[in-house]
């Protein structure tokens, strides 16, 4: 019964349903070329890095992480100097 009522369909509606089909395979790809774009990801990684260090509900800075974040940084810079120099 599903293969008639699959023969019984016009040229037009074949097609119609090929556009349709057609239509969400591009809005997918889209979707997928924008989610993946460097720009893009670079946008969301410095979004994510900048939301650890200041508080959303305030927009303060948040000093612990801030002091941790120089603490290391510096450490990191210190180690390589003196591996330098060695």
């Amino acid at each position: 019964m599903a293969t008639e009522s699959k023969q019984a369909r016009t040229a037009a509606e074949i097609e119609a349903d090929i556009e349709r089909t057609r239509l969400r395979l591009q809005g997918t790809v889209d979707a997928i070329a924008e989610r993946v774009s460097p720009a893009n990801v670079a946008r969301r990684k410095a979004a994510a890095a900048k939301s650890q260090l200041i508080d959303p509900a305030t927009g303060a800075l948040r000093t612990g992480r801030v002091v941790a974040l120089s603490a290391g940084v510096l450490a990191a810079v210190g180690l390589l100097v003196w591996r330098r120099r060695r």
